[in-house]
């Protein structure tokens, strides 16, 4: 199964101030990046990794690839692949923000419910999670218990 977080406003400040994760590299983290992970995603993510889950990013940022998979191993987070506008522009033909089928994507997270709303039109799963929840981490864990 295939597991997907979206970066801003649900794990990367973006406009919210919700708690933020110490990086497990932090030396590194203050000279090569600027941001942070939103608190609860390394234990969350290690727990997905126990349930035999992939971890990917889906975001319609224009980060790299390369930047993001480095802000996660910063936080001691590896990611199994990642889906940046640059990429969803090359891959997706659906006409949709986000597209998580186009990727084998069985679970998107996500801040936005504008995107919950094309999940139901094209029929993918998202879980929406606001930025100001303080039990994101147990909502997500009760979706994948869904699975």
């Amino acid at each position: 199964m295939r597991l997907a977080f979206d970066l801003d406003n649900t794990l990367i400040r973006c406009g919210h101030a919700f708690p933020l994760e110490t990086p497990q590299r932090r030396l590194l983290a203050k000279l090569l990046s600027n941001e942070q992970l939103r608190e609860g995603t390394k234990e969350l993510t290690d727990a997905c990794r126990q349930r035999g889950w992939e971890v990917w990013v889906y975001t319609t940022s224009y980060r790299s690839v390369w930047r993001i998979r480095r802000l996660f191993w910063l936080h001691g987070i590896r990611l199994d692949g990642v889906v940046n506008q640059p990429r969803h522009d090359r891959e997706v033909r659906a006409r949709c923000t986000k597209h998580p089928p186009s990727f084998g994507i069985d679970l998107l997270i996500d801040d936005s419910e504008g995107v919950r709303i094309e999940g139901e039109r094209h029929g993918f799963r998202v879980l929406v999670v606001a930025p100001e929840d303080e039990r994101w981490t147990e909502k997500v864990r009760a979706a994948l218990d869904s699975f």
